[in-house]
């Protein structure tokens, strides 16, 4: 019995690839692919925006990361969303925003039709791992995308902007909710906060607080962003043998 116990076990892991270099892995990151995306770890504590907006990142948009988030979102990786997630709550552990009341998490939310395009939100995918990392409660449809916007990327800042104005609803799930406390919103990547203010605004206007925003990379600290189809994985050396993904 213990023998096709240990098999299964041995089968289940050599199912499991990782998403960057396809070696066997019980996680969707190996450790050493893993640890290069962490080279783009932010250290920073929560930033504050012109719009008074804290801003917690827990990496730059750059290297790895951002490679990472293009599989994630345009290859059809929804596993890197567990790994990246739990990352991001332990980095909220680390250094929160200031709250006084425990925030909802209220994930950035894709048009219906974007939506059934992709298959999956990775804002929400990356709020459900952030919030079982965390502990803090988890409204997935607290926002609504009444309008299937232009994409943001090559626009500039008032034109994204533009582009935001009354593109969300509060969702009838975070109405109905009896007293959600703070809202924080949580994205994937924070550009120009052009989404993250528009999203606030809908919020506040209907007697929302917002606290604060996490978002997985920021850029715009160490390189501009590039449009991410037509990657290529990073070099990968094999892990060592004692070391796992936590």
């Amino acid at each position: 019995m213990w023998v096709q116990i240990r098999r299964a076990i041995a089968d289940l892991w050599l199912s499991q690839t990782c998403v960057f270099c396809d070696r066997a892995s019980p996680e969707s990151l190996c450790a050493s692919c893993w640890q290069q995306i962490q080279g783009s770890a932010a250290a920073q504590p929560p930033m504050l925006t012109a719009q008074a907006l804290p801003v917690l990142a827990w990496g730059h948009y750059e290297r790895q990361l951002k490679q990472a988030i293009a599989q994630l979102k345009y290859d059809s990786h929804p596993r890197l969303a567990e790994s990246l997630g739990r990352a991001l709550g332990e980095r909220w552990q680390a250094t929160p925003i200031p709250t006084r009341q425990r925030p909802t998490v209220v994930p950035i939310p894709l048009h219906p039709e974007k939506l059934k395009a992709r298959g999956f939100n990775q804002a929400a995918l990356l709020a459900a791992a952030f919030c079982r990392q965390t502990g803090l409660p988890y409204c997935e449809h607290g926002l609504t995308r009444q309008r299937n916007t232009l994409p943001q990327f090559g626009l500039g800042a008032d034109a994204r902007q533009t582009n935001l104005s009354d593109a969300f609803g509060v969702g009838r799930s975070l109405q109905q909710r009896q007293s959600p406390g703070p809202i924080l919103l949580l994205d994937d990547i924070y550009t120009t906060g052009a989404t993250v203010r528009s999203a606030a605004t809908t919020l506040r206007r209907q007697g929302f607080s917002v606290c604060g925003v996490v978002v997985l990379a920021r850029a715009g600290l160490h390189s501009a962003p590039a449009k991410p189809p037509g990657l290529t994985s990073p070099k990968c050396v094999r892990p060592p043998r004692h070391r796992r993904l936590n």
